[in-house]
């Protein structure tokens, strides 16, 4: 008796593997975010701020090429310039400067394998800017007494890599489309670099 239930029990566990196509886990990595400053330049010295993104991902395999994942992730992003100003006396008032927004993004990608172990991913996310600070200074203090966008619209598109044990790697872009401050050209570019774990699979 104890061997049937037990044959049982292994089959159901096995049908039930085979058969997941749902997936829940954690996500997290490193951001290398900037702001294109288009024809509203008033700063070429503007570099890349690294910050973190962190948050959980569900995703939805239709079959073993193609399916769809949805996140939820805490981002932080911005600019950084390493600008100097001087006064008439030649000393430095301000050396560098940097804004540092934090958003909740929501991206939605379709995810297809051309290969076993190897995928490429698109969609469309939208972002809620919950605080924007840029450093104080006299070189900022127009720019910071401008209203700052909290929705951020974005396309993103990514590679990444199953490397095992329920682990992936990727890399992606994100691609700003809404103006982060009104009337001017700024938008957020964002290079991300996660690792995900396959936590739950129903």
């Amino acid at each position: 008796m104890k061997k049937i239930i037990l044959t049982i029990a292994l089959f159901i566990s096995v049908i039930t593997i085979s058969s997941a196509q749902f997936t829940i886990g954690p996500k997290a990595g490193l951001n290398l975010a900037k702001e294109y400053f288009g024809e509203t330049v008033f700063d070429d010295n503007v570099e890349f701020k690294q910050g973190l993104n962190i948050g959980v991902f569900g995703k939805y395999m239709m079959n073993d090429k193609l399916g769809i994942q949805a996140e939820l992730l805490y981002s932080q992003q911005g600019y950084k310039s390493n600008i100097q100003l001087f006064d008439f006396g030649g000393n430095i008032t301000q050396n560098g400067y940097k804004r540092s927004s934090h958003y909740l993004n929501i991206p939605v990608v379709l995810k297809y394998y051309p290969l076993k172990r190897i995928f490429i991913e698109s969609g469309p996310q939208v972002g809620y800017c919950f605080k924007s600070k840029l450093s104080p200074g006299e070189y900022t203090d127009e720019i910071s007494n401008m209203e700052y966008k909290t929705i951020d619209f974005s396309l993103v598109g990514g590679v990444g890599i199953d490397i095992g044990y329920g682990l992936n790697v990727s890399a992606r872009y994100n691609h700003g489309l809404t103006h982060t401050l009104p009337n001017s050209d700024l938008k957020n570019r964002v290079f991300q670099f996660s690792l995900t774990y396959d936590l739950l699979d129903f």
